[in-house]
């Protein structure tokens, strides 16, 4: 099933759920001490294997290409590469910030990203308490330890939160945010810490404006309908509270801002988080009628809205509910609406929430299955816990079945972490895709994603990689990828050559004719610096621009000729540091039928 039906599905079945809300009698905490003190334990095992299989899935889940992203990103700043001017990046800048720390005490190693993924633990630990506070305010603290539990091990949130990823943070911020906002009586401090909190999400994410659409419409929206008393909340009363969230709000964004522009790095900074993102008809904006889905939702989120505030025990508790129900799903379905592209880590924030409004019913089937169909049962009633615990088996089962443990997905990004670091030196460029060499600069400013290969597409971005390798003398580059746009993917096929996991500056010599029986192996270099000559067997002997060739020597761009002296298979140019630190494109080569 695409991720995309499988949230649509579960945002529909989070307001069919609103609309038949079971009463508060049939999920509520345990009468008896021994049950409750029972199912404590089975929560507290619960998250305790939660913990261990999320360390697993840290050492053996495939790594995401956004992944090394993010973290070339964070090393720049630990090498003093100022983010946006020297570093391209089109995300907040603070979760790299944050990272930084961290990263700078691990140094420069091939499983760099296995610890900083275990980073992300706190911030998922943090989410499932925010989540289990959220529940406890607005049903019980039974709905929200299994809540909690439930959304733990939904395979979409685990799996993506294993990820090294700025939205790991990001989800965390919105559900404190969420979490305080509802935890008490509202006063000024309260809204200036909201504030404060989804500013510096905003620092995170700037999908945080979207979360500010939907936070502040939920908000109206449940302080408009009227209570079930009759009366309404004055919008005057609220003027206050929206005065100290806004200043809470402005302080993050606004030294951020500051800082970028003391650096002298404005311009950057405003293209990097703004103006590339914005490309006309982009992603889903090439399809107008998806705009519909969030106006034909409307009417059943004001049905669910309604059930759920004169539902609930008293009028604040149903303010609250309406306010976490209502951003949950005009968040969901305006992001399928609006929002030009989906990859799986804009949904992080969506899931916790969801599966929280669905808890109360989990919870709710044993005592209805008990009070409707008791007779059908073999005993005299069905386990409180039996439900939600099936579940979460089932999650788990779901989770193992998709991503099996057995399957190391890591080592191919390590494996070529380990030949960067033994083929270059900390001054060399490497051309990849989106920094998932990490630990060293590209030459071509961009990195090639989706609004990145539009932009290209379009003319927006001119296709000038060969004129960057050239400028940076980039001797190094990671393998043929589909990802690179068509000039600068020509130039580097016929300019580098395999030597592993990565190319280097380099070219099969090819004999067009020959001399007097002796073949001409005449070549082009592009990037000047020190090639040496291999052989496929043995040592390369014979004449280099007509003087004997003794090893490794400086070569001027331009045009070249080597005649080997001896028989030894197919001769090849290569940049010499590659040589001297024993790569080679002949045994890759050798190997293949």
């Amino acid at each position: 099933m695409r991720i995309h039906t499988l949230v649509s599905l579960l945002g529909l079945s989070v307001i069919a759920g609103a609309i038949i809300f079971p009463p508060d009698s049939l999920y509520q905490e345990y009468t008896p001490r021994k049950a409750r003190c029972s199912e404590h334990v089975m929560v507290f095992m619960a998250l305790t294997v939660m913990l261990f299989v999320r360390v697993a899935y840290v050492f053996r889940y495939r790594i995401d290409s956004d992944e090394p992203q993010h973290l070339h990103v964070v090393w720049g700043w630990v090498h003093g590469l100022l983010q946006y001017r020297d570093v391209f990046d089109n995300h907040s800048p603070l979760f790299h910030l944050l990272c930084t720390p961290l990263f700078a005490a691990l140094g420069e190693r091939s499983d760099v990203l296995l610890p900083m993924r275990l980073a992300m633990i706190p911030l998922y630990g943090l989410t499932l308490w925010s989540l289990y506070t959220i529940g406890r305010v607005l049903f019980s603290p039974r709905v929200g330890l299994w809540a909690a539990v439930l959304a733990g091990f939904f395979p979409p949130f685990f799996l993506c939160s294993v990820e090294f990823r700025p939205d790991n943070l990001w989800t965390a911020l919105w559900l404190l945010t969420l979490a305080v906002l509802i935890g008490g009586r509202l006063t000024w401090a309260r809204s200036f810490t909201v504030g404060v909190l989804l500013g510096t999400a905003l620092g995170v994410s700037m999908k945080t404006t979207l979360l500010l659409a939907v936070l502040s419409s939920a908000v109206l929206a449940a302080v408009l309908l009227p209570v079930p008393s009759g009366g309404r909340t004055s919008l005057a009363q609220c003027g206050p509270h929206v005065v100290a969230a806004l200043s809470g709000l402005l302080v993050v964004p606004l030294a951020v801002t500051l800082f970028f522009i003391i650096a002298g790095a404005w311009t950057p900074f405003f293209y990097g988080i703004v103006q590339h993102n914005l490309v006309p008809g982009l992603g889903h904006w090439k399809h107008p009628e998806e705009r519909l889905m969030l106006p034909a939702t409307l009417p059943f989120l004001w049905w669910g809205v309604q059930v759920i505030r004169h539902r609930a025990p008293n009028a604040g508790v149903g303010i609250r509910r309406a306010v976490i129900f209502l951003s949950t799903e005009l968040y969901i379905w305006a992001l399928l609406s609006f929002w030009p592209l989906l990859p799986r880590e804009h949904y992080l924030p969506f899931y916790p929430l969801a599966i929280l409004f669905l808890t109360p019913a989990i919870l709710a089937v044993p005592r209805w299955v008990t009070t409707r169909r008791g007779h059908l049962l073999p005993a005299r009633s069905l386990p409180e816990v039996a439900v939600p615990a099936l579940i979460a088996v089932l999650l788990v089962t779901w989770l193992w079945e998709t991503e099996p443990l057995w399957a190391d997905g890591t080592a191919e990004q390590t494996s070529l972490l380990v030949e960067v670091l033994r083929l270059t030196q900390p001054g060399d460029y490497i051309m990849d895709v989106k920094g998932e060499t990490i630990f060293r600069q590209r030459p071509f400013p961009y990195v090639l994603e989706v609004i990145t290969k539009e932009r290209i597409l379009r003319g927006m971005i001119a296709d000038n990689i060969p004129e960057y390798l050239v400028a940076t003398h980039t001797c190094v580059a990671v393998l043929d990828n589909d990802q690179f746009p068509p000039w600068g993917r020509a130039f580097l096929q016929e300019n580098y050559l395999p030597v592993g996991r990565l190319r280097v500056i380099g070219r099969l010599l090819l004999p067009p004719a020959s001399d007097n029986g002796i073949p001409t192996l005449p070549f082009d270099v592009q990037i000047p610096t020190r090639y040496a000559i291999v052989a496929e067997r043995g040592k390369a002997a014979g004449w280099l621009d007509g003087t004997v060739y003794e090893g490794a020597r400086f070569l001027a761009a331009g045009h070249h000729e080597f005649r080997p002296s001896s028989e030894a298979g197919r001769f090849a140019l290569v940049w010499a540091q590659a040589v001297e630190r024993g790569f080679s494109p002949f045994p890759l080569r050798s190997e293949s039928p």
